[in-house]
């Protein structure tokens, strides 16, 4: 099976790009996630990353929390409060 093209390349570089600099997650389901660094990958046929949270390096106090990135609803930046990502 050919691993199928991955549908959230801007939205895994927004985030890995910011690695150290308080970014907050809203998910589909309510939940707002504090992002200081994430660590990410594709299982075999997905086109969605599975990303895992402030564990790479980690920052001490930050919740590590598990999200898929077609979960994300937005992405906004802690220090301006501006939305810098909205899911299409």
């Amino acid at each position: 099976m050919a691993q199928p093209p991955a549908l959230d390349k801007d939205l895994v570089k927004l985030l890995h790009d910011r690695g150290g600099v308080e970014t907050v997650v809203m998910l589909q389901d309510g939940r707002r996630l504090v992002v200081f660094d994430i660590a990410w990958g594709y299982d075999l046929g997905d086109q969605w990353a599975h990303v895992t949270t402030n564990i790479s390096p980690g920052r001490e106090g930050a919740a590590v929390n598990l999200f898929w990135t077609n979960e994300v609803v937005s992405v906004i930046d802690a220090g301006t409060d501006r939305k810098i990502y909205t899911a299409s």
